[in-house]
């Protein structure tokens, strides 16, 4: 976790130095200037609440997180801040060109990663309760201000309603909604994502749908992830090949029904490169 932490502080360090950099540039323009200095207080703050979170994960170091930031992810968005650097210090970038990297990065990999340690933390701690909501508030902001200049909302657009590359179906299942919420914002380009929370609630969606991917947790209440395997294939075999398994510990005797079975599976925390190369082999395989 602290490695997700530190490159999250990197971020928001990086955001807040490239925003003021703008505001700075763009003085002339008030509108654009405050709008840029409001959303470098934001990163400051969030700058802030990773650094208490560094020091409150400190505290349970046994935590093992779902995902790992691969060092691809990692430079893709810090690329796009010495990008903007760049473009700023070379008076290269246009405002158009400015907001849409800005819009790019805000809704990147990376806010998806900051809310699912916001909310863990959530979860965990009453200190964080309110972080999640002004996170949120952040992005309206952004989102506000796009609907408010000329070309802004359809730079939005463009970006929030990306089609997947694929329309296959997908299934996770995991009882904790955190997780469930990560994983689908990771893999919302690669179809169109169901969610259950234990496997006697996947096993019904099964039932109705058929899913060319089915991302599972094996420790859950109620059904677990392997009774839900043995099950749904029970039921429909071509499902053998389906399935994908993420697991923070795995026991021998689970390794061996893996190994027995040919099922994929993933140990936490499972780069999020890997876990998108893995799951779009699954969908494609026949």
């Amino acid at each position: 976790m602290n490695d997700i932490i530190e490159w999250l502080r990197e971020v928001e360090y990086l955001a807040n130095k490239v925003y003021l950099k703008a505001a700075s540039i763009y003085a002339g323009h008030p509108e654009l200037r405050k709008f840029l200095e409001d959303i470098a207080e934001d990163e400051a703050w969030h700058y802030y609440v990773m650094g208490s979170a560094k020091e409150y994960f400190a505290s349970i170091p046994d935590l093992v997180p779902v995902i790992s930031v691969d060092k691809e992810t990692r430079e893709k968005i810090i690329e796009c801040f010495t990008g903007l650097q760049a473009g700023l210090e070379e008076n290269i970038l246009s405002i158009d060109e400015l907001i849409m990297k800005i819009v790019e990065v805000e809704l990147s990999e990376c806010n998806d990663i900051f809310l699912y340690v916001v909310n863990l933390l959530k979860e965990k701690n009453n200190e964080f309760k309110d972080v999640a909501p002004k996170i949120q508030a952040h992005i309206k902001k952004i989102e506000y201000f796009l609907e408010t200049i000329d070309g802004g909302s359809e730079a939005l657009k463009k970006i929030t309603e990306l089609p997947p590359l694929w329309v296959e179906n997908i299934l996770i299942v995991d009882d904790e909604q955190i997780i469930t919420n990560l994983l689908k914002a990771l893999l919302n380009r690669s179809g169109n994502i169901d969610v259950a929370h234990n496997g006697q609630d996947a096993l019904k969606l099964i039932e109705k749908k058929y899913y060319k991917l089915i991302v599972s947790d094996i420790n859950m209440p109620i059904m677990d992830g392997i009774s839900l395997y043995k099950e749904a294939v029970a039921k429909f075999p071509k499902l053998s090949t389906r399935f994908l398994f993420m697991t923070g510990g795995l026991s021998t005797k689970n390794q061996a029904f893996f190994m027995e079975n040919q099922i994929k599976y993933l140990t936490k925390p499972v780069e999020i490169n890997l876990l998108r190369k893995v799951a779009s082999e699954i969908i494609l395989s026949k």
